[in-house]
């Protein structure tokens, strides 16, 4: 409690300051809107490594076995599915079921074996 006993007016002095309840009409809204930017908030994080998404890439090639890659794309994710046809330190080229996918290594979020895939 802080101490107005100095004050001329005896109202001042028995002021009791309601602390932050004073000012939540005004947050309120912009909080409210914050939660809700964070409930749509899309994790874009990838928990590989760049040399653990080339080593699953180079075994997907080696082996010739489907994939499914979850990538970022203009702050998305996006899935493609398909065989690594070529692949380079930067970038993959995919073949998909409708073409060809030019997928950039640093985009990638996650590589899964497409049977492992449909086994879940």
């Amino acid at each position: 409690m802080i101490d107005r006993s100095y004050l001329p007016f005896q109202s001042a002095r028995e002021h009791r300051d309601r602390g932050m309840a004073k000012w939540m009409g005004f947050s309120l809204s912009e909080h409210t809107t914050s939660l809700g930017e964070d409930k749509n908030r899309v994790d874009l994080s990838s928990s590989l490594s760049k040399i653990e998404k080339l080593t699953l890439i180079g075994q997907l090639y080696a082996s010739r076995l489907t994939g499914r890659f979850i990538i970022k794309e203009k702050n998305k994710k996006e899935q493609v599915v398909g065989q690594v046809e070529e692949l380079s330190s930067k970038e993959i080229a995919v073949k998909a079921t409708d073409g060809y996918k030019l997928l950039q290594i640093d985009n990638i979020l996650d590589i899964v074996l497409e049977s492992e895939f449909e086994d879940e």
